[in-house]
């Protein structure tokens, strides 16, 4: 079946979804393979160049695939400066860093051998270059940075959000509200763009606003009313002043949310992958991560065997590009 999906800038720079553009239900591109039975991929990073970083929540280890090329490859090994289980990665190109969430729910190999921790490496090399431990522990989920070199970090197991002041040497609490969800598995994927920053609730399908104030603490929260739930959001990038991509792993697939004020509207883009955690966006097109963790987190209902490869698949969304994240 075909839908019809264009988005259109006004002259105000608003981004708004009307009927035009033919595109396929479910339009796959190139895909990546990610060796490995039990890697199971959980966050993925590009750089300026078009280098992929993928991390495992299995072994603590980060593959690179280099720009181009349709396979990963090593580059920091597992457990290297802590890393337990990887979940969110972020390609922070101004700092040349390669910024992980390292955490631990009790099913990697690495469990109990290093408290839960945003760990950065040399982006060239992969060299540890320094690790920052979650205040009263938590779940590290996914990260982003803004314009100016603050970190932002999702906690999935308190209602707050983290960050790491530029220059800083301690992670601290940014923001913690009730509202964002206080039961366990709640915020996942994050983004800012200006004085605006995206969070979703993965549990309950929303997305709330959080607004920066100019000496950079926390101002309004909103939770913005979507057209309809989101499918167990989980990666979200800023693609457009206004527009968001996020990958929902209650569908396999992705959806593109249009905000306006204190809506949205959400267009679905894709579904039927298995697993899906999260993507990087690099031209254009969302790459999203498959990665079958129905048999990391419930082995004993989904069984402990994967569907050789884990991949990243490519989903044109036919808007342009922006910039990579």
């Amino acid at each position: 079946m075909l839908r019809k999906i264009l988005i259109c800038l006004s002259l105000t720079g608003s981004l708004m979804l009307f009927s035009t553009v033919l595109a396929q239900e479910d339009p796959r591109g190139a895909v990546i393979t990610i060796p490995g039975e039990r890697f199971f991929p959980e966050g993925i990073a590009v750089d300026a160049e078009g280098a992929f970083y993928i991390g495992s929540m299995e072994d603590g280890s980060i593959m690179r695939v280099a720009p181009g090329a349709r396979r990963a490859e090593p580059f920091i090994p597992s457990g290297s400066n802590g890393l337990v289980s990887v979940l969110g990665v972020l390609a922070d190109n101004d700092n040349g860093l390669l910024w992980a969430c390292s955490s631990d729910a009790g099913n990697g190999v690495l469990t109990g051998s290093a408290p839960v921790a945003i760990k950065s490496f040399d982006l060239k090399t992969g060299a540890p270059v320094a690790s920052y431990d979650l205040p009263d522990g938590g779940f590290c989920n996914d990260l982003t940075v803004d314009e100016n070199s603050n970190l932002y970090v999702s906690d999935s197991w308190s209602p707050r959000i983290l960050r790491l002041p530029v220059g800083g040497d301690s992670l601290e609490v940014w923001v913690e509200d009730e509202q964002f969800g206080p039961e366990q598995w709640s915020l996942n994927g994050i983004d800012v763009r200006g004085n605006t920053l995206y969070i979703v609730n993965q549990a309950k399908g929303l997305l709330f606003r959080v607004m920066i104030e100019d000496d950079g603490t926390a101002g309004a929260i909103t939770l913005i009313e979507t057209s309809q739930a989101l499918r167990r959001p989980d990666g979200l990038k800023v693609i457009h002043d206004n527009l968001l991509a996020v990958a929902e792993g209650g569908s396999g697939g992705m959806a593109l949310v249009a905000v306006n004020g204190d809506e949205a509207e959400v267009t679905i883009v894709s579904e039927g992958l298995s697993g899906v955690s999260t993507f990087a966006y690099w031209e254009g097109s969302a790459w999203l991560l498959e990665n079958q963790g129905q048999h990391f987190w419930d082995p004993d209902n989904a069984g402990r065997d994967t569907q050789l490869p884990f991949r990243v698949v490519e989903i044109p969304l036919n808007i342009g590009s922006d910039s990579a994240s």
